[in-house]
């Protein structure tokens, strides 16, 4: 994507937040739509959570290339909280995207990443017990 075409201010002004949503949204689809033409590729594959920044990008790849050729994954894990699934198939099904659900819980268990973090909390506050 050609980010020299996003027109240029101050970071760090009252201005900053100023933006022609239109246009931006048509240079943002505009910039997908060129990086899958040079990559030879018609559709996207994107994680989707259900928060604001994965329902933004599902938006945006659904215009750019057709929700036909969107595929979203969930990827929930042991944390995850419940109401992040209802949400991203809510976004799924707003913007007419196939999608579906790959529990990663498994795979980050079996890796030991659980562990490693449950071990890096203790070092902070050795109080930390699971659960």
């Amino acid at each position: 994507m050609n980010l020299s075409l996003a027109p240029s201010r101050p970071a760090f002004s009252a201005d900053a937040l100023t933006l022609d949503n239109a246009a931006e949204t048509d240079r943002i689809v505009a910039g997908l739509r060129e990086q899958l033409r040079g990559m030879r590729k018609r559709g996207l594959v994107l994680g989707l959570s259900g928060g604001i920044d994965s329902s933004v990008s599902v938006a945006l790849a659904a215009r750019a290339v057709g929700a036909k050729n969107v595929f979203c994954l969930f990827m929930p894990e042991s944390d995850s909280d419940p109401d992040s699934l209802r949400l991203g198939r809510l976004a799924a099904e707003t913007f007419g995207v196939e999608a579906i659900v790959e529990d990663i819980g498994p795979t980050l268990h079996a890796m030991g990443c659980y562990q490693r973090r449950d071990t890096f909390i203790r070092e902070l506050g050795p109080e930390y017990g699971p659960g």
